[in-house]
């Protein structure tokens, strides 16, 4: 296995069967991750938002928050990012990003914030030949935070090669 988080090793999925093993096994948390103005900045311009309540430290001092904020949008897209501290996928030879069954943003995340991820398999249904179809239930957490910023639950495919 590979080193994981807080001394554990990464789940190591290289099957549809061992996708569908961690149906309901809750993982986690990922590593905290600090989400800076820079990347803020930068998921702003890929986007084409330049909204000043998250570009502009200035105007975002006289808010209600008195900083910038990241994106709804940008902690969700960290999914991918915070999954890989928690599981290694082997022999995966195609995915696809299906969309999400729910999105609620509960918090605002400060810039500078602190956040990492809690992610449980809902369900895990073979598709076709190698390939499973799966529903993840996430859970975003921010460092000193008394709820999540962000739940969600996204539906994914993942298709294994048959060595």
């Amino acid at each position: 296995m590979t080193a994981g988080v807080h001394g554990r090793p990464k789940q190591v999925v290289g099957s549809v069967g061992d996708m569908i093993d961690l149906v309901g096994v809750p993982m986690g948390p990922s590593q905290w991750h600090v989400i800076t103005q820079e990347h803020i900045d930068r998921f702003a311009d890929a986007v084409g938002n330049p909204a000043a309540n998250h570009t502009d430290p200035g105007w975002a001092a006289r808010t209600p928050t008195g900083v910038t904020i990241a994106f709804g949008a940008q902690v969700l897209a960290m999914t991918t990012l915070l999954l890989g501290d928690l599981w290694e996928l082997r022999g995966v030879v195609g995915g696809a990003d299906c969309g999400s069954n729910k999105v609620r943003h509960l918090e605002s995340v400060p810039v500078d914030s602190r956040v990492r991820l809690r992610p449980t398999i809902a369900s895990a249904e073979p598709v076709g030949e190698g390939g499973v179809r799966v529903v993840t239930d996430l859970e975003f957490e921010m460092e000193g935070g008394t709820r999540p910023v962000c739940v969600a639950q996204v539906v994914n495919l993942f298709w294994f090669s048959p060595d």
